[in-house]
């Protein structure tokens, strides 16, 4: 619809604007004579005459109609609108199309709006500011495109109540009429065509493309060449955009001869995150597959989404198809140059996986950095930056290859098909996905000042496409509290073992502000198959009976024996492991990972032997379940389900089982897992295992650095692992261990062996403080203070509640070092005075700008900061 409002009046010289030639009468179509006739006027106000509302040509219809106005032109003025009536300019003839300012001169002694409507096109709100009073003449601007020669305007109440209306004025806008220059080579798009307007959102077409804009970006589409760019406040940031497939041969969207877009395909929606349109540019080439490339534009906030589908009339197979593909020197430039970074993701958490911050500025020669799933393309001392990843998770695994120098990227490949032994675990390529039609991930595109932000939006965004798991009705939904077996009797858990522990956590911790709500788990880890079923079920009565609840173990995508004879469980002598192995396409059975076979998660048998063990926990009483090394779960493979082609899409599947058999009964935490998809569990382990040493402390933080965005958007909790506090070293070492685990989001648990005095001095003196204990409970996750730390952890952490600030510092050195907190690089405003309290020893000062503190070897600290009055 050819409106595109303007927030502001208007003001420009005649230099920047061409007078319309032609006058504009609404009685019959003559050319009316200026108010001023000289020319000399009017190129210097760069306005044409007066066109009267209340003029014989025009239309009125309900109560809407010339009243007699003292202080309009001509004396009168359209009034009445109410109820359902509507004005129209008529013969509004133009000598050329184009964009034209157009400027509407109304009454209004209260907030009012219409709707316009230009030659019959789509209405468009717009709400026009109160005038001083219901004498008092204001004008508003628009831009709208009008066709050469005759045109209408049409204003209508919408059954409201509109302003009364005096005349218009109408300038042609000769640099909006033409296309955008094509940052980066993607070539000019030419002449304007026309503007549309879907809500908030313009659609501008030119002869060689189109440039459609939200209040925070533009895409831009050059239809020639086949390539895009993306706009954040007027200032390109990325360029030089297409997308790519192989299948066979590698398909690139800028090399095909047709690019075709269509304003009639356009789709407008309405979804959990907001209101928007669909549009999708055609690229067709004799031989290939058509790929559509489609954007996903939203009215409000900083993010586009797309995605690329190629389709032909027989079956394709590919497993390689990036819609977002640039090959361009300085293609990503992101504006700020202070300490440039890429964020290399994980895949998943196994093998003591670590995030990077790397330098922007790494030449690859090959695929050395590929980030899993996401990336941040940011400035670490501005912190603006690009956020990149895959909101749908049901297909791919996706890659993002980079490469750049002089601060920018110069490539950049989003992929679906990831697949690399050291990162996916995989040990042979992605599978294939085949069909007619074949889409790729769907990927978030964002812009923002701050990337934290943009991390977190784009968690959020995931959590809009696949929300976390809900938490049943017999499952307290706040953060788990309580203890863990492994840190504390690895394979050698037994009866007495836990028994002890429930008994002392009972007598000695519970009671002493270690709980949430009442509740307290005791967990029962790998190894619980020491014990046989009665002994189970009487562990059970035994912790309900302490007030507690009482948690289980199980790794159902996984084999850890090496007899493929054996008989599964639950199957009734039906199958084999030999059977539920995972192979590859030629029939091998797929290399262990972290020593046990990879099951197929898509197997009857796999999905029987789950039942057998779910019912047995369920039976037993059991409340919480920790789900491990659930990343062979997403293995590329040959599968039983002919319709799974690849190792997410079998991941889906199982996991989607798993929760079918809890069936709502318990608090589902992954362990060792893949970050996506996430919708299958309550908790995911953010790292690896930690025991409890300073460096171990460290290698988790690193995980919270850069993967706390996760907490409270795509998982309810982050969980830091256990606490096992006399593995620490030292005092200052465990009180660390319990400060990284209060801050990361937080499955809250103890894994110390109770029959050990030290263990015991150190769960008593750290597990007991009310106020540590309360941040815990928050369930949040502190932001990093800084992004450029490698590979390593960042020392310093924030979390913001109101006016209300949490910080956490570490020290992980062995050695005494002298830190500076800065206020405002932390997120404070630092010329405010704050009060600052040590919430480990309750000591309070008031501090300004920034603040020292001493920290020992292995030591941190854990501060609360309130504004002072």
């Amino acid at each position: 619809m050819p409106i595109r409002p303007i927030n502001r009046f208007l003001q420009k010289s005649a230099a920047a604007v061409m007078p319309l030639i032609l006058a504009l009468a609404f009685s019959n179509g003559s050319i009316a004579a200026p108010a001023d006739s000289s020319a000399h006027g009017r190129e210097a106000s760069a306005a044409l005459v007066s066109y009267e509302a209340e003029a014989s040509g025009n239309t009125f219809t309900g109560n809407a109609g010339p009243v007699a106005c003292d202080s309009c032109s001509g004396g009168s003025k359209v009034g009445n609108l109410y109820g359902g009536s509507t004005l129209q300019l008529n013969g509004v003839n133009v000598s050329q199309a184009g964009v034209y300012d157009l400027t509407i001169s109304y009454i209004s002694g209260d907030s009012r709006a219409a709707s316009l409507s230009v030659n019959g096109g789509e209405k468009e709100s717009i709400s026009f500011p109160k005038t001083a009073d219901w004498n008092t003449v204001g004008q508003y601007t628009y831009q709208i495109y009008l066709q050469e020669g005759s045109n209408t305007l049409l204003f209508d109440d919408d059954n409201g109540y509109s302003p009364d209306f005096d005349k218009i004025e109408l300038v042609y806008d000769a640099a909006g009429s033409e296309g955008p220059s094509g940052d980066g080579n993607i070539g000019a798009l030419g002449k304007l065509v026309s503007v549309s307007k879907y809500g908030a959102i313009t659609l501008t077409e030119y002869k060689k493309g189109f440039k459609v804009s939200s209040s925070s970006y533009d895409v831009v589409y050059n239809t020639h060449t086949g390539l895009s760019q993306y706009n954040w406040g007027g200032r390109t940031v990325a360029t030089g955009l297409y997308s790519m497939i192989d299948t066979g041969n590698q398909l690139s969207s800028k090399d095909y001869n047709s690019h075709m877009f269509s304003k009639q395909e356009i789709v407008p929606f309405r979804d959990t995150v907001g209101k928007g349109i669909r549009l999708t540019v055609h690229n067709k080439k004799q031989g290939a597959p058509t790929l559509d490339q489609i954007y996903t534009i939203y009215e409000k906030g900083p993010y586009l989404l797309t995605q690329t589908v190629a389709k032909q009339s027989k079956p394709l197979a590919t497993n390689y198809i990036a819609p977002v593909v640039m090959e361009a020197k300085g293609g990503i430039d992101i504006g700020s140059y202070g300490d440039n970074r890429v964020l290399v993701a994980p895949f998943d958490n196994d093998a003591w996986s670590r995030y990077q911050s790397k330098s922007m500025n790494t030449n690859l020669n090959n695929h050395n950095f590929v980030s899993s799933e996401l990336t941040a393309v940011f400035d670490n001392t501005s912190r603006s930056g690009l956020v990149l990843g895959s909101v749908t998770h049901d297909t791919w695994k996706t890659g993002i290859y980079w490469s750049g120098s002089d601060n920018k990227l110069n490539q950049l490949q989003v992929y679906g098909g990831f697949a690399s032994p050291s990162s996916t675990r995989d040990s042979i390529a992605h599978g294939k996905v085949t069909g007619t039609s074949v889409a790729s991930p769907e990927i978030f595109v964002g812009f923002y000042s701050d990337y934290r932000t943009g991390l977190e939006a784009y968690g959020a965004a995931n959590a809009a496409v696949a929300p976390p798991l809900a938490f049943g009705p017999d499952i307290p939904s706040g953060v788990p509290v309580g203890w863990n077996s492994w840190g504390a009797y690895s394979s050698n858990v037994s009866y007495d073992a836990v028994a002890d522990t429930s008994e002392y956590f009972k007598n000695q911790l519970q009671n002493h502000s270690f709980e949430n709500d009442g509740s307290v788990y005791i967990n029962l880890d790998s190894y619980w198959d020491n014990m046989n079923d009665q002994q189970l079920a009487d562990l059970v009565a035994l912790i309900h009976g302490n007030g507690q609840k009482a948690g289980i173990y199980y790794s159902p995508f996984v084999y850890w024996g090496d007899n493929l004879e054996q008989t599964v469980e639950g199957t009734n002598g039906a199958y084999k492991y030999g059977d539920i192995v995972l192979r590859d396409n030629n029939g091998q059975v797929l290399p262990k990972l972290d020593g046990a076979y990879a099951v197929d998660p898509t197997h009857p048998a796999v999905k029987q032997r789950l039942d057998y063990y779910m019912d047995r926990f369920k039976k037993a009483g059991f409340e919480y379940i920790k789900v491990d090394f659930l990343t062979h779960g997403s293995l590329e493979g040959k599968h039983y389900d002919p319709a799974v082609q690849t190792g997410i899409q079998a991941y889906n599947e199982g996991m989607a089982y798993l929760d079918q058999s809890a069936g709502g009964t318990m608090f589902i935490s992954a362990s060792i897992a893949p970050i996506f998809p996430s919708q299958y569990a309550h908790s995911r382990r953010i790292s690896c295992d930690v025991d409890g040493s300073i460096s171990s402390t460290e290698y988790q933080l690193n995980n919270l650095t850069y993967g706390w965005w996760q907490n409270g958007t795509i998982y309810s909790y982050t969980d830091p692992d256990y606490m096992a506090l006399s593995k620490g070293g030292s005092l200052e070492g465990a009180r660390s261990r319990v400060n990284a685990a209060a801050i990361s989001g937080t499955v809250y648990l103890d894994s110390d062996d109770v029959h050990d005095a030290a263990a015991r001095e150190y769960m008593e003196a750290l597990l007991t403080n009310p106020a540590i204990n309360k941040v815990a409970l928050k369930g949040k996750a502190f932001r990093p203070v800084e992004g450029n730390t490698g590979t390593h952890a960042a020392d310093t952490f924030v979390l913001e509640e109101g006016h209300t600030f949490y910080l956490a510092t570490f020290n992980y050195t062995n050695t005494y070092i002298a830190r500076t907190v800065d206020l405002e690089r932390a997120g404070l405003k630092g010329s405010r005075a704050y009060k600052l309290t040590d919430l480990w020893t309750g000591e309070t000062s008031t501090v300004r700008g920034s603040f020292h503190t001493a920290l020992q070897g292995a030591g941190s600290k854990l501060f609360k900061l309130e504004p002072m009055n």
